[in-house]
């Protein structure tokens, strides 16, 4: 069984690192989404009451100064600390919610210096290593069975979430248990997940019996990587594309600009489906000249 864990982790790095490119490189790429220019936005200097730089004279004759030291702040309060769910935290979600993205930053940090530690020989890492393992696995083991009680004992919660969150928070869960489980009960210094680790890195035998919670863990850590970016989970990669190219997008449109001309090809779309205010087979820009009705104004 380690033979296969030491193979299946460089299939799951592949799939996680190509299928990830893939699918930012598609989103990238995707048709203007609908700019919600609401104030304030972080990038702007006058974000500390709301202001913009549309309040200037002739503002379209100016240049535009962004901070883009505003922006990243917001950004890294919101990866990091989940201020919007802190500050909206109606269900009492945000400690749990907290503990288990803690516990997924964590633990990828925990395997990166892992592998970094037996590719350079290094034994500098190894304090932290042993500090950080057990750490991830608690705070992520804690947060992912909080937020399924949480959903699970509110109706307002459970009337919304779907089977594939369930199933994401378990998921996630077992990663962490077992992990925690193998530390606890035969990994104490974690010396058979490094064995493992340089088998995989160096297509090894290992020296040592690999106990069944070990390659467990990292069998479900594998899993769990191929299946991120195929799932819902994946809006950690994207996050940057929600914020910088829709939350906080307020350019103004110039005439003829690569905008402007992307958005005029946007409007000649056909829409394919159907809806008490749509009209199937008219163009978008068509669509935006009807009435609610659908008659032509």
């Amino acid at each position: 069984m380690e033979v296969i864990v030491s193979y299946l982790a460089w299939v799951a790095v592949a799939v996680f690192v190509l299928v990830g490119l893939y699918r930012m490189l598609r989103y990238a790429s995707l048709p203007v989404f609908l700019r919600w220019e609401l104030y304030p936005v972080p990038t702007e200097p006058r974000h500390h009451y709301g202001g913009s730089y549309m309040e200037e004279v002739d503002f379209v004759k100016k240049a535009r100064h962004h901070t883009r030291i505003g922006g990243l702040i917001d950004m890294a309060s919101e990866v990091f600390l989940l201020k919007k769910l802190k500050d909206y935290n109606q269900f009492g979600l945000w400690p749990f919610s907290f503990l288990m993205h803690w516990g997924i930053y964590l633990l990828f940090l925990w395997f990166l210096l892992l592998a970094v530690e037996a590719r350079l020989k290094l034994g500098v890492f190894t304090g932290l290593v042993n500090f950080l393992g057990p750490v991830a696995f608690i705070s992520g083991a804690f947060g992912s069975l909080g937020l399924i009680l949480k959903r699970v004992g509110n109706d307002k919660l459970g009337s919304y979430t779907t089977p594939e969150d369930y199933f994401n928070l378990i998921f996630l869960g077992a990663v962490f248990g077992s992990g925690l489980i193998a530390w606890s009960y035969t990994d104490l210094t974690f010396d058979y997940t490094r064995a493992l680790i340089k088998q995989a890195l160096f297509f090894e035998t290992s020296p040592l019996p690999i106990p069944f919670w070990v390659w467990l863990h990292l069998l479900l850590f594998e899993l769990f990587l191929i299946y991120l970016p195929f799932s819902k989970l994946f809006h950690y990669a994207i996050k940057y594309l929600t914020f910088d190219k829709i939350l906080w997008d307020d350019a103004f449109k110039v005439k003829d600009s690569p905008l402007d001309r992307k958005i005029a090809k946007q409007l000649s779309y056909i829409v394919s489906w159907a809806g008490p205010h749509i009209v199937p087979g008219k163009t978008w820009l068509e669509e935006a000249q009807l009435t609610d009705g659908g008659g032509e104004k």
